[in-house]
């Protein structure tokens, strides 16, 4: 039984660090929750960890899965909470994850300004259509010639 518990330990933790960056201190500690973990559910009891986690998540920052420089790229930017290469983020994390973009920003502790929710193409896109149509000059809209 001991072995089978090491066998998944190390498959879980495998599978978790190669999708986040992690020092060797925070891999020695994720190895140890996931033994301590999985050795305390095959007696049948539940984690600690678990129950003490549960009222820390709601307040406890998360730490990003991916390096914070391949967040946003020219042509997607990921979501952080389940990976998705998408133009844009803010429908999707409010329907697929029930956040709003405020919310999102606070559970990684990410800067709007630095992390925005769009990709640079898009954006740029928007932003060359928007000045052909007159808009962001002074006065308005431009009157449509005919």
């Amino acid at each position: 039984m001991a072995s089978e518990v090491l066998k998944l330990t190390a498959e879980i933790v495998i599978s978790h660090a190669s999708i986040s960056e992690l020092s060797p201190q925070e891999l020695i500690g994720e190895i140890k929750e996931v033994y301590n973990a999985l050795t305390s559910l095959a007696a049948g009891e539940v984690p600690e960890t678990v129950t003490q986690e549960k009222g820390e998540e709601a307040e406890a920052v998360k730490k990003p899965a991916i390096p914070l420089k391949d967040i946003v790229k020219e042509k997607y930017v990921v979501c952080l909470e389940c990976g998705k290469k998408l133009k844009t983020l803010k429908a999707h994390i409010r329907k697929a994850h029930n956040l709003k973009p405020k919310e999102y920003f606070k559970r990684f502790g990410l800067d709007p300004k630095k992390f925005p929710l769009v990709c640079r193409e898009y954006s740029e896109q928007r932003s060359r259509m928007a000045k052909e149509r007159g808009l962001g000059e002074r006065g308005g809209r431009r009157k449509a010639t005919v």
